[in-house]
């Protein structure tokens, strides 16, 4: 891996996720990126958040929520770098923010965001609008920073024998070997009561041997809005690989008031790419 991108609100950037980011970017042993994003008035406002669709000015959406101008931003960003030894680069948004985020998608290796980051001046479910276009549009693998970064004990694999979950997990494999150590699990929400533990996947088990030193197999019972959400509550140090944003398990983990749950209450790191 040789290009992590971080998305950052160029008048609001968030300390703990530069924070996140310079840990990945250490363990890694790679350079940093930061995406500052200078012109969000010209996304469209979701008509699921209260008031008008229209495009508004930045001045009428944070006239008093500035912390500060892109060049402060950028220091702030350089520092926290170089105090973690890390060697930043700059990138600075000029454009329309979906469009040139996910154009740079395209020529790196990760993107890091932060699930609730927003430019509007009134409350959002989570994932924010701005995060699930991303999620939909985005050119590499994206990983959602949690607010405290804790290296994780246990690499959660969501699995359901699609093609779009084994490339996930291999994405994520093959970005960061540097968690051979860890234990990996490989989670399965069953909502019948057949049995499915066929030969994928015992070829994927296979497969995760020869990656981590620690593989176990963990089958649920149950409807994934039910399910999933209870055996991460309350959990630590465990980081979530799932595949396919929009699309089977996620379509229904990311709809409205079920994505609060899962990033809001556990607050666990979560990695997402496309197939």
């Amino acid at each position: 891996m040789e290009r992590i991108l971080l998305v950052l609100n160029a008048r609001q950037p968030d300390i703990s996720s530069i924070d996140f980011a310079c840990r990945i970017a250490s363990i890694a042993n790679t350079k940093l990126t930061g995406l500052f994003i200078e012109n969000p008035y010209l996304e469209l406002i979701p008509p699921d958040i209260d008031g008008p669709s229209y495009f508004e000015t930045i001045d009428k959406i944070t006239h008093f929520a500035v912390t500060a101008d892109t060049d402060q931003s950028v220091r702030l960003f350089k520092d926290e770098c170089q105090l973690k030894g890390i060697t930043p680069e700059i990138c600075i948004d000029h454009g329309e923010p979906i469009q040139e985020i996910s154009y740079e998608t395209r020529f790196a290796d990760l993107l890091i965001i932060d699930p609730g980051i927003s430019f509007y001046n009134r409350q959002e479910s989570l994932p924010s609008h701005l995060v699930k276009e991303i999620l939909n549009r985005a050119e590499c693998p994206v990983l959602l920073a949690s607010e405290h970064f804790k290296e994780p004990d246990e690499i959660v694999f969501c699995f359901d024998g699609s093609a779009s979950s084994v490339f996930a997990i291999k994405q994520f494999t093959y970005l960061l070997p540097e968690f051979e150590n860890k234990k990996a699990i490989l989670l399965e929400i069953n909502d019948t009561s057949e049995e499915k533990f066929k030969d994928g996947h015992r070829r994927m088990m296979a497969w995760l041997r020869s990656h981590y030193r620690s593989v176990n197999y963990h089958g649920l019972q149950g409807d994934v809005k039910d399910t999933l959400f209870p055996y991460f509550f309350t959990k630590e140090k465990k980081w979530i690989v799932m595949g396919s944003y929009g699309r089977s398990l996620l379509s229904n983990i990311f709809r409205k008031s079920r994505a609060d749950i899962l990033i809001r209450t556990v607050d666990l790191p979560i990695f997402i790419t496309h197939h």
